[in-house]
Parts: structure tokens; C-alpha cells; sequence
């Protein structure tokens, strides 16, 4: 079987090959006389477009050159008998003519004869404008516009480079002549849109023959020429939208410009090219035509490739016919091996189907248990391991996975469980708050095949929820304690002001009272304030140079004592070590050590000033960590792990103005950086209390002096910390 498929092979694909064979030959064949015709079409229209080019050139040469004699025949030449000699050629339709005058030329002792000749020849206003740099100038004289725009006299062309080149020759020659490509004086005010270049046509002028038989120069005829202008009107009739032109002439330096271009817009590339010169006057000019072979008359069409489709065709049937007749059996065989290959990709789809629906469900933030119709477990994602820390598929014995397993047995037994709240403690792990689901699974019968089982963690939210009645709590009480302390003292004042007996000094303490009730009111809503923007405003993490931030902190906390006129002695004594740059939010990285330094400012034993120590080390994974020690009052053993609780105060504070909100500030800045905060004793007395900040850099910076803390200021900065801070 495997010798007859393989002869059978064979013969097929010599057939094949064959017809392959044939059928490109043919294809190139058709394709290279397409080519050749394609580009003996080119090669015609090239021709005209030259001879239309050289044709329409010589026309402005003759009529230039007309012109020229005309104007040399008179006796005298006047501005009527130049725009005599120029009329007929707005009847011409010159395309492109932007303009024709007259130039004489002039030395620098003749520029106030000349002005004064043509005025009197009939140019009153002509006001000769001689060029710096030139003892020999080319005036502008009389003029004729075609395009409309005002006529301009008076100009110096000696120094124009291209024009005054052509003029010299045409002089010297006493020949027509063209000028290299340039861009006309008055077309450099328009945009650039409309900006073409373009070139002059120069005819000298002379006067009749004298009796010696010799003619005196006059000066020149010349026509100004648009580029663009030009090629448009004169090679759209024979492009037909088929070729695009260029006209390319020599610049002022000798490289050769794109004076003028006719895009056909045809789409495609363009892989056919012709170029071809044109005299133009004096000068040869450079004619390049480019076209798509697919677009001209009898050009490359798709034959070829229908010839090689049909021939491919033909080979294929060929060669599938040989096949069928040559096998028979094998084909059978090959349709079983076939059945049997898609059999194994669907069980391998089934597997790969499998496989993603697990994954799916091992990247969701959602616990999820299935069972089968025994109660062993199917699958446990992520999740369930992660919070019940069950390190195999049953996980036995686990407080938490119990607590989702008996879930999952009473959906097995028919029993739904929706929205049932549970709280798991699991060994290692901490603990959650879950809102479980589950319910019995069912095939096309109706029959109990599983059950799943699935817990959503609502820790943060139930955490939330204590916030905010504890926030109640804080409103119903804090708030109106202050509040009914100012409406007391508000009363006293009102029954003092009606008795009329009371002198106003006597009522400073009441007025005193309400203040500090107000000021307490005041700081307890800042409080709040600073608690939740701490969890929930967004973070805008930059470098943050912790020394310049805690020398304003520590300037604003001690300018009132200074502004009082406190005793040196009883100003606090702050050093301030090396401190890093930190990546993180300057604002709340501001509030955090404002609460920390006030604590340490505030917490003081009464009479003794404060304190405090400021420094800074580094982790070997580039951390910072930021410690400030002071010599307070300390927090009691028992109360350390609590200082960081919502509105906790420790009863050694109760003499002292607070919220018990200024290290749940803290603690909820330093988790939001994804640091760590810790409190413990300052040996000696006070306490130290010590955060972590990432991405530290740089702390081998000098100690900080910084002019708040000069003695001129009343402050003092130790030259070392003191000893055992």
C-alpha cells in the first residue's frame, strides 16, 4: 500500500510540475511583450510631450524676438510705443507669461540721466532704485503685466544672479536666451503653496543702423515665465491622465531643479521612465516622463497571470486525477487516521478547555470550592489556599477550609446557601470576614452531580463599617462635649449682659472658654479629615528630600515659641542627622512627621522643654528608615499596642489636648507607601517611634544646620544627638 501511494505520488506530481512549468512559461512570454508594448507606448508619448514642449518654447522665442524688432525699428523707443509693440500678446493666451518689459542698462554716473530719459519718455513716476555692490546696473524700465497684479519699475536686476547672467549672454550672443530656473521677485510674497519657480526669456534691442553700418544697444525684452504654469497648459491635452512630467533646468549653482511637474494621479507604482532633452532658446532642459506599464494602452494587464491561473488549473486537475485513479484503498485508511487524529484533538481541546477554565478560576480574588456527587473535592482555586492556608485537596482540619467544606456539603445535599457571613481564623493567616455562596450542580436530568461553593472577602468593608461607627461614636461625643461647653458659656454670657451689672473683664474667662471649645471642635474635624484623606486620597509619589520638609515642620511648630518671647532654656533642643531622599507623596509624608514632631513637642513633662532626635539608616534593599526619639512623657507598656487604633488615648495622655487621631494618621500614611510604623521606649525615658519609607537615597549627607535654628532665632540644634536617643 505504502509502494502504490508512493508511485501515485509520484505521477501526481509530475503532472503537477509540469503544468506549473508550462503554464509560467507562457505567463512570461505574454508579460514580456505586454512590457515592450507598454514601453514603446511611454516611448511615443515621451516624444510628443518633447516636441510639444520644444514647439510651445520656440513660439515664446519667436514671439519674443518679433518683439524685440519691433521695438529696435524706432527711431526713438517710448513707453506708448513699447505697450504698442506688446499688446498683441494678450491675444496670444501665453501660458505662464507672468509679465514683459523693457531693461536698459546704466552706470552708476548715468542713473540720474536715465531716470530722467524715460520719465520724459513717458514714465513720470519712475524712480530708478540702484543696487549696492554694482557699478553696472539693469534697470527696469517700462513693464506689462498678464497675471493681474500691479506694475512694478525701478528695479536693479545686475545682482539677481539668474536673470542677469541671461541678460549678459543674450547681449553678447544677440540671441534669444533663457535664464537658469529662479523664483520671480514678486511671487516671494505669496504663501508657499503657491510659491513656483520660473525662468526669463531675454531678446536684446537695438536701434536702426547707422551710416557705418552699426546698430546701437538699446537694452533688452524680457518675459517672465511661471514654471508650473507653463507645463500645465501646455502637456495636459497629451498626458490624458496617463504619464507624469517633469521639467527639470539648471539652478544658479548648476544643479538641476524641478522647475515644473504634471501628476496624472494615477495609483501605483510608477516602474516605467523616459528622459528626454529639449532646447529651450540657448538652453537644453531635462523632460522625464514616468507612467505605470498597467495603466497605458496595451500596457501589462493580467493576463499573464490568467494564463498562469488556467495553466495551474489544468496542471492540478491533471495531477488530482491521476491521484484518484491510482489510489483507492489508501484513502480509506487515510479517512479512519483522519476520524482518529480529530478525535484526539477534541479530547486534547477538552484538556486545553479544562485547563483554562482552572486557571480562570485560580486568578480570581474570589475563594471557589467544587465537589462531585461523593464529596471529594474537585478543585480549590488560589484563593481558598490562600486564606485557609490548606496546604493539600482536602485540607482537613483546617478551621477555615471546614468552614467552606460544611458550606459545600449542605449544597450537595439540595440545601442553597446565599449571602451567609462567616468569619475564618485559619492557623498563620489572618483573619476575614466572607460572604459565602453555594448550591447543588445539575446535568440535563435534573440529578445532583456537585456542588460549588463560593466566598467573597468583605474584611475591608466590614473594617470600614467599624470605622465609620466609631466615627459616629466620635461625632455623638467629641463633637458635643466641645459644643455644649461653648452654649454653657454662650448662656453665662447672655444672663450677664442682661443683669448689666457684669464689667467686661470679668467675662474674658467665659470668652476663653469658647474659644478653646471651638479651637477643640476645630481640631478634632482636621483630624478627621487628615484620617480619611489618609486611606483614600490618590497618591502622587515624587522624590521627597526629607531634610528641607522636616526643617519646615520643626520652623512652623516652634515660631510661636519664638514669636513669645519663650526663655532659650525652654525652647526645644532638636537634632536633626543625615536624611535621605525618599519616592513618595510630599503631602502626606508632610502630615505624617507634622503629627510625629507635635507629639514629641507636645508630650512633655510640664517645665521640662522638649527633646527630640531625628535620624536616618538605610536597608540592604535600599529602604529608609526613619527614627524620632524624644524625651517625653513615654507611652505606658500596655498601651503600645493600641496607640495606632482609631481615637485610642492612653490615660498617661489624659492632660494633654488630642483627638486620638494622630497616629491612626500616621500608621494609615505609612501602609498606603507600603511601609511599617512601630512605637517602643526611648531607654532613659520617652519614646521612639520609628517608620519605613522606599526607595531612600543618598544618606551619606552632613548633618543639617539650617537658619530656623540659628541662635539669632532663639533655637538650638545639638551638635550630636544626645547620647542614648
Amino acid at each position: 500500500m505504502t509502494k502504490q501511494l508512493r508511485t501515485a505520488g509520484i505521477l501526481a506530481a509530475l503532472v503537477a510540475v509540469a503544468g506549473l512549468v508550462g503554464s509560467a512559461g507562457v505567463a512570461t512570454l505574454v508579460a514580456g511583450e505586454q512590457r515592450d508594448a507598454a514601453q514603446q507606448q511611454l516611448d511615443r508619448r515621451a516624444s510628443l510631450v518633447a516636441a510639444a514642449v520644444t514647439a510651445e518654447a520656440g513660439r515664446y522665442v519667436d514671439t519674443l524676438s518679433m518683439v524685440a524688432a519691433g521695438l529696435g525699428g524706432s527711431e526713438t523707443l517710448t513707453a506708448a510705443r513699447f505697450e504698442q509693440a506688446v499688446q498683441p500678446l494678450d491675444d496670444m493666451r501665453l501660458a505662464g507669461a507672468a509679465s514683459v518689459g523693457f531693461l536698459v542698462p546704466s552706470s552708476d554716473d548715468d542713473v540720474a540721466a536715465t531716470q530722467a530719459r524715460w520719465r520724459a519718455r513717458g514714465v513720470p513716476k519712475l524712480s530708478l532704485r540702484p543696487t549696492d555692490g554694482s557699478s553696472e546696473h539693469i534697470f527696469s524700465v517700462v513693464s506689462r503685466r498678464f497675471d493681474g497684479r500691479p506694475t512694478t519699475t525701478g528695479t536693479d536686476f545686475s545682482t539677481a544672479s539668474a536673470p542677469a547672467q541671461a541678460l549678459a549672454r543674450s547681449r553678447r550672443t544677440g540671441q534669444v536666451t533663457v535664464s537658469d530656473a529662479y523664483q520671480l521677485l514678486s511671487d516671494r510674497q505669496l504663501p508657499a503653496t503657491r510659491q513656483q519657480l520660473s525662468f526669463a526669456l531675454t531678446a536684446p534691442v537695438y536701434g536702426p543702423a547707422t551710416t557705418a553700418g552699426e546698430r546701437q544697444f538699446r537694452g533688452w525684452v524680457v518675459m517672465a515665465m511661471r514654471g508650473q504654469d507653463f507645463m500645465g497648459a501646455t502637456l495636459t491635452r497629451l498626458s490624458q491622465n496617463l504619464i507624469d512630467v517633469t521639467l527639470h533646468a539648471p539652478g544658479v549653482d548648476g544643479t538641476q531643479l524641478g522647475v515644473a511637474a504634471l501628476t496624472a494621479g494615477l495609483p501605483g507604482k510608477r516602474d516605467l521612465s523616459r528622459t528626454t532633452d529639449v532646447s529651450v532658446a540657448d538652453r537644453t532642459w531635462s523632460l522625464t516622463v514616468d507612467s505605470v506599464a498597467k495603466r497605458l494602452p496595451g500596457g501589462v494587464t493580467r493576463l499573464p497571470l490568467l494564463v498562469t491561473a488556467v495553466g495551474t488549473l489544468l496542471g492540478l486537475l491533471s495531477a488530482g486525477l491521476v491521484w484518484v485513479l491510482a489510489t483507492g484503498r489508501a484513502r480509506a485508511e487515510a479517512r479512519v487516521r483522519a476520524a482518529t487524529a480529530r478525535l484526539s484533538t477534541a479530547r486534547d481541546e477538552l484538556l486545553g478547555q479544562k485547563t483554562y477554565l482552572m486557571q480562570v478560576l485560580d486568578t480570581l480574588d474570589t475563594a471557589v470550592l467544587t465537589c462531585d456527587n461523593t464529596g471529594a473535592i474537585v478543585h480549590a482555586n488560589h484563593a481558598v489556599y490562600d486564606w485557609t492556608r490548606v496546604d493539600d485537596r482536602t485540607g482537613a482540619g483546617n478551621p477555615g477550609a471546614d468552614d467552606l467544606d460544611r458550606a459545600l456539603a449542605r449544597a450537595l445535599f439540595g440545601q442553597s446557601v446565599r449571602g451567609e457571613e462567616m468569619t475564618i481564623e485559619p492557623a498563620g493567616r489572618p483573619r476575614r470576614n466572607l460572604l459565602v455562596d453555594a448550591r447543588p450542580l445539575h446535568d440535563h436530568t435534573g440529578r445532583i452531580i456537585g456542588a460549588v461553593c463560593s466566598a467573597s472577602d468583605i474584611t475591608v468593608l466590614r473594617d470600614r463599617e467599624a470605622d465609620l461607627e466609631a466615627f459616629a461614636g466620635v461625632v455623638a461625643h467629641d463633637l458635643k462635649g466641645p459644643l455644649g461647653g461653648v452654649a454653657g458659656f454662650a448662656e453665662i454670657l447672655d444672663d450677664h449682659l442682661d443683669a448689666g451689672t457684669t464689667e467686661p473683664t470679668q467675662l474674658r474667662p467665659a470668652l476663653d472658654r469658647i474659644r478653646s471649645g471651638t479651637d477643640r471642635m476645630r481640631g478634632l474635624i482636621d483630624d478627621l479629615l487628615a484620617y480619611a484623606t489618609a486611606r483614600d486620597a490618590q497618591l502622587h509619589r515624587e522624590p521627597v528630600d526629607l531634610r528641607a520638609l522636616v526643617a519646615e515642620v520643626v520652623n512652623e511648630r516652634t515660631a510661636p515659641l519664638r514669636a513669645s518671647g519663650t526663655p532659650e532654656a525652654q525652647l526645644p533642643t532638636i537634632h536633626t542627622g543625615p536624611l535621605p531622599v525618599v519616592h513618595a507623596d510630599p503631602a502626606m509624608i508632610r502630615q505624617l512627621l507634622d503629627n510625629l514632631i507635635g507629639n514629641a513637642l507636645k508630650y512633655t513633662r510640664p517645665g521640662q522643654p522638649a527633646q527630640i532626635a531625628i535620624s536616618s539608616q538605610a536597608t540592604a534593599d535600599g529602604t529608609a528608615v526613619i527614627e524620632i526619639a524624644d524625651r517625653g512623657i513615654g507611652i505606658p507598656a500596655a498601651d503600645q499596642p493600641h496607640v495606632f487604633t482609631s481615637f485610642h488615648r492612653s490615660a498617661s495622655h489624659r492632660g494633654y489636648a488630642g483627638t486620638g487621631l494622630g497616629l491612626s494618621i500616621c500608621q494609615r500614611i505609612v501602609d498606603r507607601h507600603e511601609g511599617t510604623i512601630t512605637v517602643s521606649d526611648n531607654p532613659g525615658g520617652g519614646t521612639r517611634m520609628r517608620f519605613t519609607l522606599p526607595g531612600a537615597t543618598d544618606l551619606a549627607l552632613p548633618t543639617m544646620s539650617h537658619p530656623t535654628y540659628t541662635a539669632s532665632h532663639q533655637g538650638r540644634l545639638l551638635a550630636s544627638p544626645f547620647a542614648d536617643v
